[in-house]
Formats: structure tokens, sequence, C-alpha cells
């Protein structure tokens, strides 16, 4: 366990594509430590191009990975496997999963009224000639 350094406070972000759409230079993923740009602990939006670091300004300095090459401070690994937990009572999970679902219908209601204000306009462009 590497604990806080008091130096710096960057202890964790997560940047989705969805939110970001890279727009702002930023990784799609979650790191921790380091900076934004460079993370301590980096596991990608895909699992697949994920980074340590042995030291950074936010946790005590030290090996993140067991088998990486001591000669190199910076190691990339692949993500076998993610074991993840939910935090509250099953009534509070259940409820959190109802709101994802409303929100992914609310979400998809907007896309296809888009898509026929689209549909609208490219006939309506048609008819005129242009």
């Amino acid at each position: 366990v590497y604990r806080p350094k008091g130096e710096k406070s960057n202890f964790m972000f997560f940047n989705p594509e969805a939110r970001s759409k890279g727009y702002d230079q930023l990784a799609w993923g979650i790191g921790f430590g380091g900076t934004a740009q460079e993370p301590r602990l980096y596991i990608d939006e895909i699992l697949d191009g994920s980074t340590a670091k042995d030291k950074d300004l936010t946790f005590e300095n030290g090996p993140l990975l067991s088998n990486k090459d001591e000669s190199n401070s910076y190691c990339g690994f692949e993500v076998e496997a993610i074991e993840a937990f939910g935090v509250g009572s099953s009534q509070v999970i259940e409820d959190a999963m109802n709101a994802r679902v409303e929100h992914r219908k609310e979400a998809q209601k907007r896309i296809r009224n888009a898509m026929k204000g689209a549909k609208a306009a490219f006939l309506e462009d048609m008819q005129s000639g242009l």
C-alpha cells in the first residue's frame, strides 16, 4: 500500500470517451496519482493499453507491478480482470440501475427526435431543389 505523500492531491480521475470526445486531450479511462496527462496508474477504456509507473508526487514511491523490468520506471500491461463492488443496500443498487435504464431511454428518445428533424430538413431540401 502506497500512502499519499501530501505533495499533490491527484488521487484519481475518470474520463470516458462519451464525455470528452477527445477535445480535452486527456486519455480515456481511469487514472490514479500523477497528473491527468500522465497518471501513475492508468487503465484505459478498452483495457489493453494500461500503464504503471514507480513514482509520482501524489503517492509514496514503489513498484506497482511485480513482474516488470527493474531498469524501467514505466511499464505497460493488459488488464485480465476487474472486480467491481457496489456500495449500498440492494434497494440503492436497484434504484441506481433503474435510473440508468431511464437515462438511456431518454437519450434514445432525444436521438430519435433529432433524426426526425434531420430527415424532415433533408426532405424539405430535396423538394425545394437544393
